[in-house]
């Protein structure tokens, strides 16, 4: 079965059922909505292109998610080797440029420079992973920051304060006259 047959099964499926559904007032709305989902466009893109509400996108979504997964893994396998070929080519156009000095003389060393860029980083996340390193910074101090101010606060009044020395009066009696 090919994949358009399964979509306008899926779709004809889902529009047997309510009336209201997408599905059934319009298929091939529904089929381009599937579609985007697919490539992993957003909801919010979806739903400016297509004229239609965050819960029409979301109940398709919700309604046909065994099918987006399956074509998101075709998308993701045809342009898996879309980059293979590409890689390919690139290398070849790498020798090409090799053996001929006058090519590579006219070359852009911004391009390379690029090109170079790209490629590293590449190979580090296809050796290393993906690897992302995310911070949260919250508006409020944490308490170790709290008690550090707390405690420099108090140094600073210490250093600035005059030493007050307690001295105890005994009361003398006073002769009447």
């Amino acid at each position: 079965m090919t994949e358009s047959s399964e979509v306008g099964k899926a779709i004809v499926e889902a529009g047997e059922g309510e009336h209201r559904l997408l599905e059934r007032r319009d298929p091939a709305k529904a089929a381009r909505i599937l579609e985007k989902l697919a490539e992993g466009l957003s909801i919010r893109r979806i739903m400016e292109e297509e004229g239609v509400a965050f819960h029409t996108v979301v109940g398709v979504r919700t309604r046909h998610a065994k099918l987006i997964a399956g074509r998101r893994e075709v998308v993701a396998q045809d342009a898996l080797e879309l980059v293979e070929g590409a890689r390919l080519l690139q290398k070849q156009k790498m020798e090409m440029l090799a053996d001929n000095p006058a090519a590579l003389g006219r070359m852009n060393l911004r391009d390379l420079a690029i090109s170079y860029g790209v490629y590293a980083d590449k190979f580090f996340m296809a050796t290393e992973g993906n690897k992302v390193v995310v911070e949260h910074k919250a508006g409020k101090p944490s308490l170790e920051d709290a008690m550090k101010a707390i405690e420099e606060a108090r140094a600073k009044l210490k250093a600035g304060a005059i030493d007050v020395v307690e001295v105890t009066v005994e009361p003398k009696e006073v002769e009447k006259a």
